[in-house]
């Protein structure tokens, strides 16, 4: 896992304590290519979209994050400031960092830096997939913005079992999402952030910073190994694919560092841990395995200036 890698993880692990579990994945060209049938459309019964400024905060990011499964509120308003990509990879559901990377590289200069203001109103309590086409269409009207996603031959991560019984473990139905005592230890961890008692342990993915010498906490509780899969693709490179066959829902939690020694060499603070593919097995024996194989690539096929309201 190079620097790089270990920033976006510190970047994804602090947005997903604010993201409810995660969904049930399902590929990202099915929901696409439902949109482009003859199904009929979605669209928000009233949108505004405008210009605005990095200055004004972000709003509706964990809404928007693909990897959450916040429902829509039960107003039917909805309030967003992000640049464009964000609306993006909400409405084409790109899951990993390898995708999203080339649906922003893909895109004009001027449409990866812009933000963009969206209040809009949709009756009817509509679901999250509904919410999803309703962004697609106003992507299309507004924007004539269209794109594909398209099978490629390429390089990805393949996750594979390389020894059971240690970290990984089955989640029992109807049972709590929760973290044993040991590793919830103030003592042994007197520098997590958040902190258990403000934020406890929840069911889906969130991450913690453990210390401030780039050495992170990736909790998975009660998902499924793709979900999984998904989990570790946002901080990575490429794209992850599970092979591991197993079934049902799994908790597992993975504790791990930067690649570069010196990144932790001045923080007194730092537990040593090795990085994410070396605390992967040696945790919970997972193993991320580099292959060739088919992974989804984002193409874009138009994109124009925003229209007026």
């Amino acid at each position: 896992m190079t620097i790089r890698a270990c920033k976006l993880y510190r970047a994804a692990a602090l947005l997903a304590l604010f993201i409810a579990p995660l969904l049930e994945i399902q590929p990202a060209v099915a929901q696409v290519s439902a949109a482009s049938t003859g199904a009929p459309k979605l669209a928000f019964d009233a949108a505004s979209v405008r210009a605005s400024t990095q200055n004004l905060p972000i709003k509706g990011a964990d809404f928007l994050n693909p990897a959450g499964n916040a429902e829509p509120p039960r107003s039917g308003l909805f309030s967003w400031n992000v640049e464009l990509p964000w609306l993006i990879n909400f409405a084409y559901d790109l899951r990993s960092s390898q995708t999203r990377r080339q649906a922003r590289e893909a895109l004009p200069k001027w449409a990866q830096e812009s933000w963009f203001t969206v209040d809009a109103r949709a009756e009817g309590n509509p679901s999250r997939d509904d919410v999803r086409q309703m962004v697609l269409s106003l992507l299309k009207d507004r924007f004539q913005f269209a794109a594909h996603i398209e099978k490629r031959e390429g390089e990805r991560y393949a996750l594979v079992v390389v020894k059971s019984g240690l970290g990984l473990k089955q989640h029992l139905k109807d049972t709590p999402c929760t973290l044993s005592s040991a590793q919830r230890d103030p003592d042994k961890f007197p520098n997590v952030n958040p902190p258990y008692e403000a934020v406890p342990a929840r069911c889906g993915v969130s991450g913690r910073e453990l210390n401030h010498g780039g050495e992170h906490r990736l909790e998975l509780l009660n998902v499924t190994m793709q979900q999984i899969a998904d989990a570790l693709g946002l901080g990575l490179p490429l794209s992850v694919v599970d092979q591991t066959r197993l079934e049902g829902r799994y908790d597992a939690v993975v504790d791990f560092g930067p690649d570069s020694a010196e990144e932790n060499a001045g923080s007194s603070e730092a537990i040593g841990l090795p990085p994410l593919s070396g605390a992967l097995e040696a945790q919970d024996g997972l193993k991320l395995v580099r292959q060739k194989g088919p992974v989804d690539t984002f193409v874009i096929d138009h994109i124009g200036q925003l229209s007026p309201n």
